[in-house]
């Protein structure tokens, strides 16, 4: 058996070749698995050497990847704004207020700077004191020239003036033609206008009774014992007035406080009315458009 021995250049490991081995062959190490291939050197024998990685393809610079996806981003947000034309607009006024807040930030400092430039330039002249007059004497300023006074002639001797007229007196009235004119008295009370009074209501039309008393009663029903007194004041709530008793009923309080109970169908105010008097032995006349009651006569 034809056995060639070989040495591994990665890892030194002794590498043995059963068969005869021809060049170009290439195979791995057991020991580090390193990709080997048999090559003939320059005196004819046959060696192994280590087979290079083949180099990678270069990829893309870490600036250009960045490049490219921040140029995707724009073209991105750039179909979004396409698509929204409420966002577009939005940013392009915006972007306009930004320029004209530059605008106007700039063209202060222009106009400031500008007045800070005439400031500097501007220089202060001092007034010339014109000398032309100064031969002149000069006054001092408590003593102004004063004009000659004329000479006050005697009013005797100057015949100019004329003489002064006699003072008038006033004419006398007579007394019937006098206006006599009273004085303004003083510390006078102010007058107080009187409140005026309210107007009286007027009066409600009275009803009248004996109408009333010819209402018809379709039922009236009271089953409960009231005292005689509450049940005539009903009585007067729907007569619309106020019944006038008799001194003998007034002055006698066991008798308004007699306990009455009714109850009747199709009857009238004035039956009704009789009805409970009865009770208590009373009866009713109606005078001068009031109810009058009373007890009954003593037969």
């Amino acid at each position: 058996m034809d056995i060639t021995t070989f040495q591994c250049p990665h890892c030194q490991a002794v590498l043995r070749m059963r068969y005869r081995q021809v060049e170009g062959t290439t195979f791995p190490c057991p020991d580090c698995q390193q990709q080997l291939r048999i090559t003939l050197s320059p005196q004819g024998e046959l060696t192994v050497s280590v087979i290079a990685p083949e180099p990678e393809p270069a990829g893309p610079s870490p600036l250009k990847i960045k490049t490219h996806t921040a140029w995707k981003q724009l073209q991105k947000g750039g179909l979004y704004l396409l698509a929204s034309p409420v966002l577009m607009a939005w940013l392009v006024a915006g972007t306009g207020a930004f320029i004209l807040l530059l605008l106007i930030i700039f063209d202060e400092r222009h106009s400031v700077e500008i007045a800070v430039d005439l400031e500097r330039e501007t220089e202060t002249v001092p007034a010339h004191i014109d000398t032309d007059n100064s031969d002149s004497p000069l006054l001092p300023a408590d003593q102004a020239p004063v004009a000659d006074a004329v000479p006050d002639l005697p009013v005797k001797e100057n015949q100019n003036f004329p003489e002064p007229a006699a003072p008038v007196q006033p004419a006398e009235v007579p007394a019937e033609h006098q206006v006599l004119v009273a004085d303004k008295p003083e510390n006078l009370p102010p007058l107080i206008a009187s409140k005026p009074k309210p107007a009286a209501p007027p009066a409600a039309p009275q009803t009248d009774v004996t109408l009333a008393l010819q209402i018809p009663i379709l039922e009236f029903r009271q089953a409960e014992e009231i005292p005689l007194k509450t049940m005539m004041i009903q009585f007067e709530e729907m007569l619309d007035t106020e019944f006038d008793l008799a001194d003998n009923v007034k002055n006698d309080p066991r008798l308004l406080e007699t306990p009455i109970a009714l109850s009747s169908k199709n009857t009238t105010l004035s039956h009704l009315l009789e009805q409970i008097l009865s009770e208590v032995a009373l009866t009713f006349t109606v005078k001068s458009n009031k109810i009058y009651i009373e007890r009954v006569a003593a037969p």
